[in-house]
């Protein structure tokens, strides 16, 4: 399912219809309807609303954010994700095949790799581009290749990758019931789109791909996807499962 895009200035009109024409959506020049998920496009970007989340602001994502700039300097503190990774003599091409918030392809980017990022939502695909256009991280970004498609889909035609990476959105919990706004924002994005996947299903497949290394995360005690694991690399709340 698509929803309206609207405008806030005829400077925007061009870049509007231009989101609409790939999403097959409408634009209006006003908000005509906010009990429904829309689009807009105003001075800050492209962001996304939906009535149901509890986030008063709209969802846009930001580059440029103290939290990412943050995070990015930290790169190499990342002590789990890079111990998951390994020692390498080259940078790797490494296919995320959950892009999200491409949180965890920009520490694969600042550490000097190469990544694919696959994203399956339409919508969210649009506002990671965005997001893209606005940063001022350009050289990171020149080493990023953005797919909108299915991950499983790709995967069957993607070749000469040396990681995969597999982080599936994780079940909520009663820990975890008051989700950050991000993560929140996601789930309705999904929903919008009705994007319902089988992670296990799609772990099956990465793992029969040939790969130097299959990265999985998952939430410390949950159960592995499939038996082989070859190492684990553990944190408080997380663990990466790595299949060789």
């Amino acid at each position: 399912m698509t929803c309206n895009i609207f405008y806030t200035s005829k400077k925007h009109k061009n870049y509007a219809e231009e989101i609409a024409k790939k999403l097959g959506s409408r634009t209006f020049s006003m908000i005509v309807d906010n009990e429904k998920p829309y689009l807009e496009v105003n001075d800050l970007g492209l962001s996304f609303f939906h009535p149901k989340a509890r986030a008063k602001k709209k969802f846009i994502i930001d580059f440029n954010s103290r939290s990412m700039s943050w995070r990015l300097k930290r790169a190499d503190h990342e002590k789990l994700i890079k111990k998951a990774l390994g020692k390498s003599e080259q940078p790797q091409k490494i296919l995320d095949c959950t892009a999200g918030l491409l949180q965890d392809s920009l520490l694969f980017l600042s550490l000097g790799h190469e990544v694919t990022a696959v994203e399956q939502s339409n919508i969210l695909f649009n506002l990671l581009e965005d997001g893209i256009k606005r940063s001022k991280k350009n050289e990171i970004f020149s080493r990023l290749t953005l797919v909108n498609a299915n991950a499983c889909s790709f995967v069957r035609e993607a070749k000469e990758f040396d990681v995969i990476y597999f982080d599936p959105m994780f079940p909520p919990s009663k820990k975890t019931a008051l989700r950050s706004a991000q993560i929140e924002y996601l789930a309705k994005i999904l929903e919008h789109e009705s994007i319902k996947n089988n992670p296990k299903e799609e772990f099956q497949l990465l793992q029969s791909m040939s790969v130097n290394k299959l990265i999985v995360k998952r939430p410390i005690n949950a159960s592995p996807f499939g038996e082989g694991i070859n190492y684990q690399v553990k944190g408080k709340t997380i663990r990466f499962d790595i299949y060789i």
